[in-house]
């Protein structure tokens, strides 16, 4: 059966007063057992020369031993905190490795416990998410509007279903930079989006007219900023006129 820290400390404080004690054992039998002055003596000399030095060298690997398990411990745990702080929850904790070790059980099943919280918190937290996604796609579908979402570079990042049959070359594996219209009109309804978007403005009811079907489409679109103020894209609704639609 393994030992814990604290039980292998006692043993080993344990051992060198039993060291101490044979030692005081020994001088006694040896004075018991002395016939002169000089054998005493010289029986002395020997024996505490030989224990001096035996305890010396056992305190010299008790003062390194102890420390030495006791940083190991601890570095198991501090790299399992490291890895649990850097995202890695799915952790394969052996918590038998400390089974016999009190001081650091508690602490292990702790980690235990607050791996599978974050590991719950983590999946309803997607859920959550995804399901707002969804809503927030269907809500978007439903409108009679065109809806753009895109990044700040002009990838598209989500349009609706009005958007996806109005421009079928439109879908979330483009960049509206590098699509070729085919027509003026669309050319200058998503240059006046690709310049809102560069120069970070927001746009309201921007009109862009057909010269050719005298139709028109009203855009208005809202920068998205991070936490930061720092613009990752923008969300644009393109009113059409009867004919396009």
């Amino acid at each position: 059966m393994k030992r814990s820290l604290k039980s292998k400390y006692h043993l080993l404080i344990a051992i060198l007063f039993g060291i101490i004690a044979l030692q005081t054992t020994i001088l006694l039998f040896a004075v018991a057992q002395a016939k002169d002055i000089v054998s005493l003596a010289s029986d002395i000399h020997s024996i505490v020369i030989i224990f001096v030095f035996g305890i010396f060298v056992y305190i010299v690997v008790l003062y390194n031993y102890i420390p030495f398990k006791l940083h190991k411990a601890i570095a198991d745990v501090q790299s399992l905190v490291e890895r649990i702080t850097g995202g890695n929850y799915q952790i394969d904790i052996d918590s038998s490795v400390y089974d016999q070790d009190k001081d650091f059980q508690s602490l292990i099943y702790a980690l235990e416990k607050m791996l599978d919280i974050i590991t719950r918190f983590d999946q309803a937290k997607a859920d959550k998410i995804y399901e707002h996604h969804q809503r927030i796609q269907m809500l978007i579908n439903l409108l009679p509007q065109s809806v753009l979402i895109i990044g700040a570079n002009g990838d598209v990042v989500y349009c609706n279903n009005q958007l996806r049959k109005r421009f079928p070359v439109v879908s979330e594996m483009v960049n509206l930079g590098e699509v070729i219209w085919k027509s003026d009109y669309h050319s200058r309804v998503f240059a006046a989006i690709l310049d809102a978007l560069r120069y970070g403005n927001n746009i309201y009811d921007v009109v862009v007219e057909d010269l050719v079907y005298l139709d028109k489409v009203r855009i208005n679109g809202s920068i998205v900023r991070n936490r930061k103020g720092i613009s990752s894209g923008a969300v644009y609704v393109m009113d059409f006129s009867d004919h396009e639609k």
